[in-house]
């Protein structure tokens, strides 16, 4: 059963000091959240603390995810915040610029073989959440095709449909191509003004028809569907709340 969450870098903003994180955990506790995937809280905050504001909130934290370079920075306080909070998927995000090209892709899917391989050590999984660019074509294979076909199978795909569907790709199609290897998926919507800006707006209130891509998550064992939003034109903390009752009306609770 897929289950909806929040993804709370959609919050960075209000996630700088100690206590504006406990308000922002709570808040999204009090809108109906249970589960989080956790980025993009001050790295100077302990996981001890991030642990324990997870905890008064009701929250739980499933995944974390950020940038190769920052998840090797800081490894030793991403596991033990996974301890903390009995979560096992460690995401990385993006492809490092020295490794976009076909033989960079390669040499990447090598180091995060070897990374899959010490998480898995730890009882932990990798998975691998690609933006638009890494949609880029090498050949007859996209930047993420090459990484995730060196890669074992149980390295994982996060999955941002949003940006997938700004590659101009079928969300239903790379769902169903790897089946069993997706955990998680991001749900975010977008619109654009007169100018033609693009702005990110609440689920359901944008220009992408989410109908095939909910159907693709619940028949392929999508476990976590996660709301985001970084960029508002209302509170905040209201457009989380739309989402998840988008989510929600569709078939896909907390």
């Amino acid at each position: 059963m897929i289950t909806a969450g929040a993804q709370v870098s959609s919050l960075q903003a209000y996630l700088q000091t100690p206590q504006q994180m406990e308000e922002t955990f709570c808040r999204l506790g009090e809108m109906g959240y249970r589960i989080v995937q956790i980025q993009w809280v001050n790295p100077e905050i302990p996981p001890e603390t991030i642990a324990k504001a997870l905890k008064k909130a009701g929250l739980v934290s499933v995944s974390t995810q950020d940038y190769y370079s920052a998840v090797m920075e800081h490894l030793e306080d991403t596991l033990r915040l996974h301890h903390l909070c009995g979560s096992r998927n460690v995401c990385i995000s993006g492809i490092p610029y020295e490794f976009f090209s076909e033989d960079g892709c390669m040499a990447f899917a090598e180091k995060l073989t070897a990374f899959a391989a010490q998480m898995e050590a730890q009882n932990k999984v990798v998975s691998f959440h690609p933006r638009a660019q890494e949609y880029r074509r090498f050949g007859d294979k996209t930047a993420v095709d090459i990484l995730m076909e060196n890669t074992p199978d149980s390295f994982q795909l996060g999955l941002d449909l949003y940006h997938l569907i700004k590659a101009g790709l079928d969300p239903d199609e790379w769902m169903r191509h790897y089946q069993g290897r997706i955990e998680f998926v991001h749900f975010k919507d977008c619109c654009h003004d007169s100018s033609g800006k693009e702005l990110l707006v609440p689920l359901g209130q944008g220009e992408i028809d989410w109908t095939s891509s909910i159907r693709a998550c619940k028949e392929t064992g999508v476990k976590w569907a996660f709301a985001e939003q970084e960029r508002w034109q209302k509170d905040a903390f209201q457009c989380m709340a739309e989402s998840l009752a988008f989510l929600k009306e569709n078939g896909i609770n907390p």
